[in-house]
């Protein structure tokens, strides 16, 4: 069984993280829309307040400032929740991808996280909108320093990055940001045979645990691969593993269409002797108001919904 015993949000660790890289870099600008405190952007202007730009409730005018800043050699961050950091300002980054800009943007509160805001502020399709856009790069990292780590790759890598990083708690399992050594490859962290692989987003850490354990309870072997990058996708690891196993299972707190389960789908395919696949996401619904974790359990984010579709694989 798997325990572990720390956890934090990731998204807390953002703002003092970009407060460290704008000490050696003094071009990164973080641009916020009234919700630096939930964000923890807001950290930058204490010490760097002229690398802050606090653009009030005016997304779509902010991303096209965050554009224009890219094309004049500078490094803007765009720091906002999944809802508005995707699907508020989906024009303006489609024609920052257009003009191949070097924008980063850090979106928090994905999928289901935003829980208590309800259906309105719920994030469930950021993923679809986002890897459906060219020269764009979409990221999943996991725990607070696997997030410090995506960061940085991202700021290190000229061209469109979209991170996507948890609200709610995540186990840690890096020490420090050097030890999650951020990278595009799919990770399996835990094995323990080749019934069944199971690939999931960052944000969705805790329910592969916690699928993992249950899978372990009924003597089924698994393999847990942590897909750090929707796009690029590492196919030629998800394809490795599909040849290998029983049963292929992606997890994602995010809708079943257009995600994770989507973008694995369409690797599969155009290959034989694969094992079949099985979506795990949010129901494809619009949900509604209360805690994150209940409504992952409700909406079909959840250890009980992979253990359901591993035994309509293998029964």
């Amino acid at each position: 069984m798997i325990k572990i015993e720390k956890s934090s949000a990731p998204r807390v660790v953002i703002g003092k993280h970009l407060t460290n890289l704008i000490e050696k870099n003094n071009k990164i600008i973080v641009i916020d829309n009234d919700l630096g405190t939930s964000t923890s952007s807001a950290d930058v202007e204490k010490t760097y307040p002229n690398n802050f730009w606090e653009l009030g409730i005016g997304e779509q005018s902010s991303l096209s400032a965050a554009t224009g800043l890219a094309l004049e050699g500078m490094f803007p961050v765009y720091v906002n929740f999944a809802i508005f950091a995707s699907g508020t300002i989906w024009t303006q980054i489609r024609q920052a991808a257009y003009a191949k800009a070097n924008l980063k943007i850090i979106a928090t509160h994905p999928g289901l996280d935003a829980g208590p805001d309800g259906a309105s502020h719920q994030a469930t399709q950021d993923m679809a909108l986002m890897r459906c856009i060219p020269n764009m790069n979409v990221i999943l990292p996991l725990d607070e320093n696997d997030v410090k780590s995506a960061i940085s790759y991202a700021l290190n890598n000229k061209g469109l990055y979209y991170v996507r990083v948890a609200r709610e708690p995540v186990p840690i399992i890096y020490n420090s940001p050097e030890e999650a050594n951020f990278d595009i490859k799919n990770k399996e962290l835990y094995s323990t045979g080749d019934d069944v692989a199971i690939f999931f987003d960052g944000s969705s850490f805790e329910q592969a645990i916690d699928s993992v354990n249950m899978l372990e309870k009924n003597n089924i072997k698994y393999r847990l691969i942590h897909v750090r990058s929707l796009k690029p996708l590492d196919a030629d690891n998800i394809i490795e593993y599909a040849k290998k196993v029983k049963c292929v299972i992606t997890l994602e707190n995010h809708s079943v269409i257009g995600g994770l389960g989507s973008a694995v789908a369409e690797v599969l395919a155009t290959h034989k002797d694969v094992a079949p696949l099985r979506i795990v996401g949010c129901k494809d619904a619009f949900t509604e108001s209360g805690k994150s974790t209940e409504l992952k359990l409700k909406y079909g984010v959840s250890a009980q919904n992979v253990f359901e579709k591993v035994k309509e694989v293998l029964k």
